[in-house]
């Protein structure tokens, strides 16, 4: 065989597919005739492409490749040719079997910029073997499968790219929605993420506390029992949950709940641990405070009841009949009901003194100015509280019954101060009938000598002047609270 010429006149059937069909562009003579019959009978499919226009049409259909006489370069249709070459994906470059007209020295230097310009050419000088034309075009063919290859991988790769953009584009908007502290680290507890809340609240710059950083912002009374917790966790598998202190950005430490658990492949491997922080900082005093009130309401009660115990015993045994001693319980204890609501309307707080006499005082008021109160705000506890108003009702009640209260003229002074880190506390009648000093000591003379000088870790002196009695209370400012 010595040329195309030789071959008997073949076509292609339709139903041709372009990918893998070779585009023939010969319109001189019988070569496109010539050729396709040739490629026909080693089953390579083809596609005539009279024009170079017709041509620019199939490229731009991804041909599989374009076997092309060198005359036919110089056709109508050159510019439109360029242009679509030129306008190629970049995974692809349609190959090109230029069938040449005779040597490099016998081409024109035009002839040569026109070759020049397809960048994927292989060139055969005619006249040729259709052996050599046929591996040219079935290895032109094979680097045009590769081209398709390599572009869906790419487009596989792309994909790929978006979804693994998309997964974290998602997964960060969610990790920095919640309230929680967001962390994960590798298989062996190495910390790589943290989401913005942890640097939120912690308030360390971004990458300082990868890896094994994380333990420095832990209290450090908590740090030992958190690495040993996680140490754990990380050689057996098992869920991390503990309560520390962390530091906030403030330099305080709030306490957090931290959780964490792995993912496992189907094995059973750890592929990831994925953890959290939560802030339980108000809860966490909540409860103490809770656990606090408790121990402190218990310990009010037993005092509570201890002092109606001796209320009770004392007034039994010092009345003369059981009628007093009804009564007088009767307004003792309807006394300390009154002070337990102040001080439950106060929280157990301290009071101010000026309130507590005022609220001891109420009912002995008769509009008729007998109490004259003089003093300064001064704080007490609840305990010293209760023990004042308990004092007072003792005071006027037996002001009421025997001392200034008894009569139209008597009046009580009540004054209070601080003198050199001591406070005073003073009450004084006058105006009413002579005093003469008891021939026994009642509940309330031991009530106001001793438990209220206890309170207060103080003194206290009662005497029974003839012309009134007076009550005197010294104790140190460490006392009142």
């Amino acid at each position: 065989m010595t040329g195309l010429a030789a071959l008997a006149d073949t076509t292609t059937g339709p139903g041709t597919d372009i990918l893998s069909a070779v585009a023939v562009v010969a319109p001189r003579g019988r070569d496109d005739a010539v050729a396709r019959q040739l490629l026909a009978k080693d089953g390579i499919a083809t596609v005539s492409a009279p024009t170079l226009t017709t041509l620019s049409d199939l490229i731009a259909q991804h041909v599989g490749a374009v076997l092309i006489t060198e005359e036919a370069l110089n056709s109508a249709g050159a510019q439109e040719l360029d242009h679509v070459l030129t306008s190629q994906a970049a995974w692809s470059d349609v190959p090109f079997i230029v069938l040449a007209n005779g040597t490099s020295r016998d081409r024109s230097e035009r002839a040569t910029q026109k070759i020049d310009t397809l960048s994927n050419a292989v060139l055969l000088s005619r006249p040729l073997h259709a052996e050599e034309l046929i591996r040219a075009v079935r290895s032109a063919l094979a680097a045009r499968v590769r081209q398709h290859e390599a572009r869906k991988q790419l487009e596989e790769l792309q994909w790929r790219e978006r979804q693994l953009f998309e997964s974290e584009a998602k997964f960060q908007a969610i990790a920095n929605s919640v309230d929680q502290m967001i962390w994960s680290t590798l298989p062996d507890g190495y910390h790589d993420y943290y989401n913005n809340r942890w640097y939120e609240f912690t308030g360390v710059p971004h990458g300082s506390t990868d890896g094994e950083s994380w333990n420095g912002v832990f209290h450090p009374d908590d740090q030992a029992r958190a690495w040993d917790l996680w140490s754990h966790s990380l050689t057996t598998g098992e869920i991390y949950e503990i309560e520390y202190r962390l530091r906030h950005h403030s330099g305080d430490y709030r306490w957090v709940l931290g959780r964490a658990q792995p993912v496992l492949d189907r094995s059973g491997t750890i592929l990831r641990w994925y953890g959290s922080c939560t802030d339980i900082h108000e809860i966490k005093v909540a409860q103490e405070q809770r656990q606090l009130m408790l121990g402190e309401m218990n310990h009010r009660v037993k005092n509570t009841l201890a002092m109606v115990n001796v209320m009770v015993s004392q007034t039994l045994r010092l009345a003369d009949n059981l009628p007093d001693a009804q009564t007088a319980l009767q307004s003792r204890i309807a006394m300390m009901a009154q002070a337990h609501d102040r001080l439950i309307a106060a929280s157990w707080a301290e009071a101010q003194i000026p309130a507590v006499v005022d609220a001891a005082l109420a009912p002995h008021r008769t509009g008729e100015s007998r109490f004259i109160i003089d003093g300064p705000e001064v704080e007490v506890g609840s305990k010293q509280a209760l023990a004042v108003t308990m004092a007072l009702h003792e005071l006027s009640t037996n002001a009421a019954k025997y001392g200034a209260l008894s009569n139209n003229a008597g009046k009580v002074l009540i004054r209070w101060g601080v003198t050199d880190d001591t406070f005073t506390f003073t009450w004084e009648e006058t105006g009413g009938p002579q005093v003469d000093a008891p021939t026994r000591r009642g509940f309330g003379s031991r009530m106001i000598e001793q438990a209220l000088a206890s309170y207060f870790h103080g003194n206290v002196e009662l005497s029974f002047k003839p012309k009134g009695l007076c009550f005197t209370l010294n104790a140190p400012m460490s006392g009142l609270l």
